[in-house]
């Protein structure tokens, strides 16, 4: 056998060997908050969620810090809150969403429909939640879209501690075989939207050494 055939052969096996299994889903977040009490109450009163279970800090012997799981569906958890003792004296986090800084940026919840997320909108301004960003569509080429991508409808908030979160709806569908939104699902949107179906064309897909935001400067501004 040539070398250059065993080399392909050790490559294949390396190449097989690294690959890694299957992931199913992204599933839950696991939060730090600067008070436990007041992160509970806004995610149980403001969000929704449910309470699952809940432990104090000091009361685990394996670890320093108490924890609440909560759920919007009947997974046990989604979002786990971690809380330390009060006398850590920990503060909320002022970075925000668009400082540089190392971390979570934002974590999103999605909803089923623009109808549900608009009533979201409503519901938090009722709660007196100051919006960060949004309500705004992140598409390049959606007749609402702000230049970004994704194409789901969006908006951003923080919670007590200061953790960026998103409420979304309509995230893009993509096609496995070549990276690119799906055709049929993009042209429903637009028609559930309000739009004709042939108002706009789905951007481009992404391919290695070409920036997804390639031109989007010139067209929309430097913000």
């Amino acid at each position: 056998m040539s070398s250059s055939k065993k080399n392909e052969e050790v490559n294949s096996k390396i190449h097989k060997k690294l690959s890694p299994p299957k992931l199913n889903r992204v599933q839950h977040i696991g939060i730090k908050v600067h008070n436990l009490d007041l992160a509970v109450e806004f995610y149980r009163d403001i969000m929704g969620m449910k309470i699952s279970d809940r432990y104090e800090p000091g009361d685990n012997p394996h670890n320093p810090w108490g924890i609440c799981f909560l759920r919007s569906g009947n997974l046990h958890h989604e979002i786990s809150l971690i809380g330390y003792a009060k006398e850590n004296n920990l503060k909320p986090n002022r970075i925000g969403i668009r400082e540089p800084g190392v971390g979570l940026h934002h974590f999103a919840f999605e909803v089923d429909s623009k109808k549900e997320f608009e009533s979201w909108i409503s519901h938090l301004k009722e709660n007196k939640i100051e919006f960060t960003s949004g309500p705004l569509v992140h598409s390049p080429t959606h007749p609402e879209g702000d230049g970004t991508l994704g194409e789901n409808r969006a908006l951003y908030f923080y919670d007590p501690s200061g953790n960026g979160i998103e409420i979304f709806c309509d995230m893009a569908r993509i096609n496995e075989e070549d990276n690119s939104i799906e055709e049929k699902w993009f042209r429903d949107r637009l028609q559930k939207d309000g739009y004709s179906r042939n108002s706009c064309n789905p951007s481009r897909p992404w391919v290695p050494g070409r920036s997804s935001m390639e031109g989007a400067i010139e067209k929309f501004g430097e913000k």
